[in-house]
């Protein structure tokens, strides 16, 4: 870890974004790039963080600097990828795939195909439904209104959308977190039915467990993220 070898930890407006600077150095992430942040919350929240760093910087410690750079160093100069990687999501879908097992298959029925009916009315994008394991063709009619929607946010968006997919395994579930239609916790539960079945049905396995709290957190500093950019809606 490096140690803290400023004193000072500020803001400042530039343009249209806002810039924390350490003894008035502009933060650069590990790319070199200058993080320029879309919400003047969001650099005070970022600046907190590194003022609260204390003899060695800890990583750890700042997940929201750590979300920022994401975004600043992978998804903006790699957006039409990325975009590539989430809509991927979109045609292996979590929710459809139902289990073989009558008790979780009902389950999975009452909580994910509301969902699946939000997707078809609010995005135009009818998804189908199997049993089992076996692949599942989506309708290319389908995969271009998810396109559609994902064309519909910021790169800040996105990147969020993008972690919230790979940890839930749902782009369905994950636009709906992203568009205000459900909060982390509803995200969590909903993503992580089949898993959190098997340790009522069987018992906790404590590493699994605390993956799952891991991912938890996770998803509460994205929900406070995209709050940070006024972009849940």
């Amino acid at each position: 870890m490096k140690k803290r070898c400023y004193r000072t930890v500020t803001t400042e407006s530039h343009g249209d974004g806002h810039r924390v600077l350490l003894d008035g150095q502009i933060v650069r992430s590990p790319e070199k790039r200058e993080c320029s942040l879309p919400s003047k919350e969001l650099a005070n929240t970022i600046a907190f963080e590194w003022e609260s760093q204390q003899g060695e910087i800890d990583p750890t410690a700042m997940p929201f600097f750590s979300l920022a750079v994401t975004v600043i160093d992978r998804v903006t100069p790699r957006r039409a990828h990325i975009s590539d990687e989430i809509l991927a999501y979109g045609g292996n879908d979590l929710l459809c795939y139902r289990a073989d097992d009558a008790e979780l298959s009902h389950r999975q029925t009452r909580q994910w195909q509301p969902w699946l009916d939000w997707a078809d009315k609010a995005l135009g994008a009818p998804l189908n439904v199997a049993s089992g394991v076996m692949p599942v063709n989506q309708p290319s009619a389908s995969l271009a209104q998810l396109d559609v929607a994902l064309g519909q946010h910021d790169d800040w968006e996105l990147g969020m959308l993008h972690r919230t997919v790979t940890l839930g395994g749902s782009l369905v579930l994950s636009l709906g977190f992203l568009r205000g239609k459900m909060d982390h916790q509803t995200l969590f539960e909903t993503a992580f039915l089949d898993e959190l079945w098997q340790a009522e049905k069987w018992g906790n396995d404590p590493e699994a467990a605390k993956r799952r709290s891991f991912i938890q957190d996770e998803l509460s500093d994205i929900a406070g993220f995209l709050s940070l950019l006024g972009a849940v809606r």
